[in-house]
């Protein structure tokens, strides 16, 4: 969930408000940086200090635990790491999930009676939109710049 793409990372990271949200599109922190910026949410206060990291982030979840445990008598601070896995995908779906679920089985539907295949449905912005398979495959959609812009600041 995330091997080459951060996008759940992100939107669960600004939904969650992650103090620091990791994504292989964006080249991270070194190790030390992480652990400042943990020390830095406890100085100011928190009791808490969430960080998200998507599966394709490096170096990886493991080498951040390990670094921040290493460091734990020093910082002051306990670590523990939630893989979530696939239980990400058994959560209680939105409204929105829903609704464009909903959108996206009828425009399939319609489709497949029109003829078509070898299409997916696509959210492009708010439209739906038939993409071909065989394209869809080939590239990775970039993360939108504005929402990481956005994650850096709400840090």
């Amino acid at each position: 969930m995330g091997r080459d793409c951060g996008y759940l990372a992100l939107q669960s990271g600004l939904a969650g408000g992650a103090e620091m949200i990791l994504v292989p599109e964006r080249e991270g922190p070194a190790l030390e940086a992480i652990a400042d910026e943990v020390l830095d949410a406890y100085m100011r206060g928190k009791s808490h200090c969430i960080i998200v990291i998507a599966e394709g982030w490096k170096p990886g979840t493991k080498a951040v635990q390990e670094y921040l445990l290493s460091r734990r008598e020093e910082l002051g601070f306990d670590v523990r790491v939630t893989v979530l896995g696939h239980v990400q995908r058994g959560g209680r779906p939105s409204v929105f999930d829903r609704t464009l679920g909903t959108r996206m089985g009828a425009m399939a539907v319609e489709a497949l009676l029109d003829g078509e295949s070898g299409k997916m449905v696509a959210l492009c912005g708010n439209q739906l939109k038939l993409f071909p398979l065989d394209e869809a495959v080939k590239q990775l959609k970039p993360l939108d710049s504005m929402l990481l812009e956005l994650a850096e600041v709400m840090d």
